[in-house]
């Protein structure tokens, strides 16, 4: 079994003019272009906490496929090397990935733009950098023929303007 896995389900859209009524993801539009739903990250078989506000089905994927597509390059690119999530609203935590060479230890960090805490439990916990990895990579693949087999009208679009 992998140290870092990483499932979504529960997609759901919405038009800008109302944030607030979830819409099927197969209407997913020009017109919004946001997509939610839950996102869970499993680091050693603990889920990775402050990933949505408003709750773990109310994440926004179009900030963690962008981050998550920038930490994997960012971390490819050297053995010892990080990468830093800081969303800044909100009250929300940082994230911190940090690379060295075959170990990958991520810390919930406190936030450089907003008044988001660290998280004492979250401080370098470990894992493996093959499996984080391959887990991302499989995640986007995944990820985006989901969203292209659900709302094929607007999901290239989506996909090249977020995780490009």
């Amino acid at each position: 079994m992998s140290c870092f896995e990483i499932r979504f389900s529960e997609l759901w859209t919405y038009e800008c003019s109302n944030s607030s009524e979830r819409l099927p993801i197969a209407r997913l539009s020009d017109r919004g272009g946001h997509v939610h739903g839950r996102l869970e990250i499993e680091v050693n078989r603990v889920l990775l906490p402050y990933l949505g506000y408003f709750g773990p089905d109310d994440v926004c994927f179009n900030e963690w496929v962008f981050q998550l597509h920038s930490a994997l390059n960012t971390l490819r690119s050297a053995l010892r090397i990080s990468h830093t999530y800081d969303e800044g609203e909100q009250g929300q935590p940082a994230f911190l990935f940090e690379r060295e060479s075959d170990a990958l230890f991520v810390s919930i960090v406190a936030s450089e733009l907003s008044d988001g805490a660290a998280d004492p439990d979250w401080q370098r916990v470990a894992c493996s950098f093959t499996d984080f990895d391959r887990s991302v990579a499989q995640f986007l693949t995944d990820f985006r023929q989901h969203l292209c087999s659900a709302a094929p009208q607007f999901a290239a679009e989506w996909w090249s303007r977020i995780a490009q």
